[in-house]
């Protein structure tokens, strides 16, 4: 029942402590942590050579992206079970055995807790959701589900969802390993940062790993951008974010999606377009990124699609209304 925990910093050294405390105060004590710094400017690496953890320190002289550092960190662990971790969050005590124990119990690729926000560099708990697990809609949006509001009696209860949340999210190496590009690229580095959690989801689901979220596994996240404040993110972060829309449908969705998701995904191209040609003008150059990676992604969602263990209709329901989530009981 091991498992490992990687952590990608970039100047947090405000909340990196209480990240790794948390870590230390585990009823399941991970066998091995690594944390990977990208090129922080900040006081992190003191703030992780102070941690009583012995940690597995790996520092990039420049900032790779969050991909390309948790692949890193992926080659450097080896347990059945490696949660992935944000450095600006906080895990209950048993967060870790309660996941891991429900994870093995119902077979699956990968698991959420229940993540709450956080507050200060103690990460203190909030009131509000920060994810109950990641959904989907016929758009090829994704969401956390809950986030920034209070807790309501569903997301209290398990689920089969479609994917984990980056911020705590814990997997199964075996899947990792049975989605990986050549070369150990679990997730894919084209996508630098940001929706490479969804991206890994869809791939997951496609080779028939489900996502389980159990509740009784808590988290508190601080989370830098929050997903109801997009729009005041920094232009780096917002030119991502819609280059990566495409690359993540593009490396993804088959015909059976488009046609099930039709036209919703076609409106929301047209909403994304517009507000970058009006609104968003800083995320013009996101269009022309995209399209010129069009043909290596569609490459890669060939590939994904020819080792799919389901049916493209079945997981195209996903995204339909009422069925961004399922009962446990349920396949």
């Amino acid at each position: 029942m091991g498992a490992d925990v990687f952590i990608v910093v970039r100047d947090h050294a405000a909340t990196l402590g209480a990240t790794l405390a948390s870590l230390g105060e585990q009823t399941l004590p991970p066998e091995r942590v690594v944390l990977v710094d990208n090129s922080s400017t900040d006081r992190s690496l003191e703030v992780a050579s102070a941690s009583r953890l012995a940690l597995d320190v790996v520092r990039f002289p420049e900032n790779r992206g969050f991909c390309a550092a948790a692949n890193e960190a992926l080659r450097r662990t080896s347990s059945p079970w490696v949660l992935s971790l944000n450095p600006d969050c906080r895990l209950s005590r048993e967060f870790l055995e309660r996941l891991v124990q429900a994870a093995e119990h119902h077979g699956v690729g990968s698991a959420s807790g229940l993540l709450m926000r956080a507050h200060g560099s103690t990460l203190e708990p909030g009131d509000r959701v920060d994810s109950a697990g990641m959904v989907v809609a016929a758009s090829g949006r994704h969401f956390d589900r809950g986030a920034g509001r209070r807790v309501r009696p569903e997301w209290t209860r398990p689920a089969w969802v479609f994917g984990a949340s980056g911020a705590a999210a814990l997997y199964r190496r075996a899947a990792l390993d049975e989605v990986a590009y050549p070369g150990g690229e679990v997730f894919d580095e084209t996508f630098f940062a940001y929706r490479e959690d969804a991206d890994l989801a869809w791939r997951l689901q496609r080779r028939g790993w489900r996502c389980l979220f159990w509740p009784e596994a808590r988290g508190y996240h601080a989370r830098g951008l929050r997903p109801e404040q997009r729009r005041r993110g920094s232009q780096e972060i917002n030119r991502h974010s819609v280059r990566n829309r495409f690359l993540l449908r593009w490396s993804n969705a088959d015909w059976r999606w488009l046609l099930c998701c039709f036209p919703w995904w076609l409106l929301r191209d047209v909403m994304v377009v517009g507000a970058c040609a009006t609104t968003e003008r800083t995320s013009l150059p996101a269009l022309a990124e995209a399209w010129a990676l069009r043909a290596q992604q569609r490459r890669r969602g060939a590939q994904n699609a020819a080792c799919a263990r389901v049916s493209g209709w079945w997981l195209a329901t996903w995204f339909l209304p009422g069925g961004a989530t399922r009962r446990l009981e349920q396949a």
